[in-house]
């Protein structure tokens, strides 16, 4: 029976220390630069005022809106239903997120969509945005 080498021990403490303050690094740039979008919104009750829906970019990358949907959703989960009623027009184009930055959606005049309660029928508005390199995501924007 042979009595370890303390300095053995001692590197291996080291190493399991070291990997394991690597690896926290690695899950907070991970946690870091995961995928953030924000939406709000300023509806109003005029159409020529009309109403805004605001996507934000909380990421530190530029990220490309390839399209989005307004839905009304109706139900609760499963057993929701989506209802298009506004869409991105194809000749739009794609739209540049740079990091930190707002775009705003206006919807005023012939867009405009009434959000009170007589037109939600008990429905939220829902809006699905595509992103690039990203599978597409439905985000909740209101409720009355």
């Amino acid at each position: 029976m042979s009595i370890a080498d303390p300095s053995s021990s001692l590197f291996a403490l080291w190493g399991a220390g070291l990997s394991t303050m690597l690896a926290l690094i690695k899950v907070w740039e991970l946690w870091r630069d995961r995928f953030r979008i924000e939406l709000s919104h300023d509806f109003t009750s005029d159409i020529i005022i009309g109403n805004n829906i605001f996507i934000r970019n909380l990421t530190n990358r530029p990220l490309i809106l390839t399209h989005w949907e307004l839905q009304y959703g109706s139900s609760c989960w499963p057993f929701r239903c989506f209802e298009s009623f506004e869409c991105a027009e194809h000749d739009e184009g794609d739209t540049m997120l740079e990091p930190h930055t707002s775009h705003t959606l206006r919807f005023a005049g012939g867009k405009y969509f009434d959000w009170g309660s007589k037109a939600l029928h008990g429905r939220r508005i829902f809006m699905r945005i595509h992103i690039a390199g990203r599978s597409s995501s439905r985000l909740h924007v209101f409720s009355n």
